[in-house]
């Protein structure tokens, strides 16, 4: 009897635990595919997928990305400002202002560790990826504010 029901104990935990694993992996595949779905994030991709890309140019096409999403930020900062009453705006004004600070202090630590205390080329573009991660996320967040102001 023990060992039936160990057999079936096994395969429970097995079919649950490939179920999780299923579940995982949808979940995660339409999150990459929403976020690559933007216009920025595809002409990123585009970019970095030739063929014998150097390090050089990886780090060009992660600043054009970073560079673009900085223009997106702006201009959801802009439409917020004439959209949101005053009061609340200077409110997002003195956000803006410390996660400027913010932004700054983290692209001087990723400098410095990834010029500095890594080792090779490579890490040069994992720094201007982080780099590009930090604007990206303030401008998804900002379109997110401006995207609710029609619910």
């Amino acid at each position: 009897m023990n060992e039936l029901n160990t057999g079936f104990k096994y395969k429970s935990m097995k079919k649950s635990l490939l179920s999780i694993i299923i579940l995982c992996s949808l979940i995660g595949f339409s999150q990459t595919k929403k976020e690559i779905e933007n216009p920025i994030d595809i002409l990123e991709s585009k970019c970095l997928d030739k063929d014998d890309i150097s390090n050089a140019e990886m780090c060009n096409c992660t600043i054009t990305a970073r560079e673009s999403w900085d223009k997106e930020l702006n201009k959801y900062y802009s439409l917020l400002k004439v959209k949101i009453p005053k009061e609340a705006f200077e409110i997002l004004k003195e956000s803006q202002k410390q996660w400027i600070s913010y932004r700054d202090k983290e692209y001087a630590f990723i400098s410095k560790f990834y010029y500095e205390i890594k080792e090779g080329t490579m890490w040069y573009a994992v720094a201007e990826d982080k780099k590009k991660e930090i604007v990206k996320a303030r401008a998804v967040e900002l379109e997110e504010y401006y995207e609710m102001l029609d619910y």
